[in-house]
């Protein structure tokens, strides 16, 4: 994994006074394999994981599946909405006899997680909480087996229990995914890629680069965008401070908001990632009765044989060489493939960027105050409709 800038100030010197005493609590934690390995070995037989919750519950864990779901013949699920039309459909397509649910909350007084998972009563059920919780009182009376939640946010769980399980469920490499991790963490108070980039684009702030565009070349890749945003805006969004980050698919995204990064209002920068490696060797290919269509002033002849790896690349190059000449404030991660040690990497690196941004911008990484009050308006909306309030 490797990153590159353009038109963008130096990365800040690495200064570990900036780091707080203790290091955050997901370095260094100690998933229980041994819980997690008893509750995979007794659904190994279920070909179907349901995975229920919001947020931190789910990101990570979604992203893990889908970068790496090529590993597995499991199919797995990710319900993060009580929209009824989308719940029914699931319930049509899964059944009792064939999936596996695994209901996760922190706090396990979430409204509509327990709304959601209240579906799924009568599934074969594991359990994600804290002890004394509600929805670990709800496991109890049910009979469900329960894994610990552990004393970490949910959006910094992926290395623990909360997205380990439900990948270990799945078929996926979680000890090349912990190694990968590992690496990363190790740097933590040393000078690292995730400090120059969270320095870099502190000073962009600072300079009106409010928001930030993020391009992903790799269908894989993109899965980790929703974790990405989340660790992002719940981690440094607060008081009234914070980019706003968000990301779309190439070369997708050049058919729409690469309009509005070159040719609208100059407060956006660009973060490119891409793959080095492609796994397929897949090429462009015309059959003989087409080569003489003209394209472009030249014939798709001239095109045949293309590896769509390089094609992919060169739309994310001219991207942004395209940005670079606009004078947009450009950064390039690349990573090397997707295969687990390398994704646990980009994962911890995002983890370590969420604390090192909150850090530059004395900010709590961990907190996420601004949303608490919207989920009670919503829990009394629910009381007044049954005449409770």
């Amino acid at each position: 994994m490797n990153i590159e800038f353009y038109n963008c100030p130096l990365p800040a010197q690495f200064d570990t006074k900036i780091l707080p005493t203790q290091k955050p609590a997901f370095i260094g934690y100690e998933p229980d394999f041994a819980a997690m390995e008893k509750i995979a070995k007794e659904y190994a037989h279920y070909a179907n994981i349901l995975v229920i919750g919001h947020g931190g519950s789910v990101t990570s864990g979604q992203a893990f599946y889908n970068a790496l779901r090529q590993q597995t013949n499991k199919k797995a699920y990710f319900l993060n909405s009580i929209d009824p039309d989308y719940i029914a459909e699931l319930k049509t397509d899964l059944v009792p006899e064939n999936t596996v649910v695994v209901a996760i909350s922190k706090s396990g007084r979430d409204t509509t997680q327990l709304e959601m998972t209240s579906q799924f009563f009568g599934y074969p059920m594991v359990v994600v909480t804290m002890a004394g919780s509600s929805l670990e009182e709800v496991a109890h009376k049910l009979q469900l087996p329960i894994l610990r939640h552990p004393e970490i946010g949910g959006r910094y769980t992926a290395f623990t229990e909360v997205a380990l399980l439900p990948a270990l469920l799945s078929g996926i490499d979680i000890a090349g995914l912990l190694r990968g991790a590992a690496e990363v963490y190790a740097l933590y108070e040393k000078e690292n890629l995730a400090w120059k980039s969270a320095s870099v684009a502190w000073q962009l702030e600072g300079q009106g680069f409010v928001d930030m565009l993020g391009l992903i070349y790799s269908h894989y890749l993109f899965s980790a965008a929703n974790l990405a945003t989340q660790l992002c805006h719940e981690s440094f969004g607060k008081e009234d401070k914070g980019q706003t980050y968000m990301f779309a698919e190439g070369s997708e995204v050049q058919h729409h908001t690469v309009q509005r990064l070159l040719g609208g209002r100059k407060n956006m920068a660009a973060w490119f990632m891409g793959l080095h490696t492609f796994e397929s060797n897949l090429v462009s290919s015309y059959p003989v009765p087409v080569h003489s269509v003209p394209f472009r002033e030249h014939a798709l002849f001239d095109l045949n044989g293309i590896p769509l790896a390089q094609a992919q690349n060169f739309e994310l190059h001219a991207t942004l060489e395209s940005a670079q000449l606009a004078r947009i404030p450009c950064m390039y991660l690349e990573l090397n493939g997707l295969e687990p040690v390398e994704f646990g990497r980009f994962i911890a690196f995002w983890q370590l960027y969420a604390v090192y941004s909150s850090l530059l911008r004395q900010v709590d990484p961990f907190d996420q105050p601004a949303v608490e009050t919207g989920k009670q308006i919503s829990f009394n909306k629910r009381l007044a409709y049954k005449g409770l309030l």
